[in-house]
């Protein structure tokens, strides 16, 4: 096999890739809001909507 490059991934499956995002949704539980957010580089440090407070596996790769 020749070595490829490989431009595009696409990460479906569970909370270690996905880390959600409810802003549209009619309920009680966000995400926008500190603590979330707050060591998600790309965000300055801002609530983002994902719950996590950091990067997920699929932000690193």
């Amino acid at each position: 096999l020749s070595p490829c490059c490989c431009f595009t991934s696409f990460l479906f499956g569970d909370s270690l890739v996905d880390a959600g995002n409810n802003n549209y949704l009619f309920t009680l539980s966000k995400a926008d809001s500190p603590p979330y957010g707050i060591d998600f580089t790309p965000s300055g440090g801002r609530p983002t909507g994902r719950f996590t407070n950091g990067r997920t596996i699929a932000d690193i790769v």
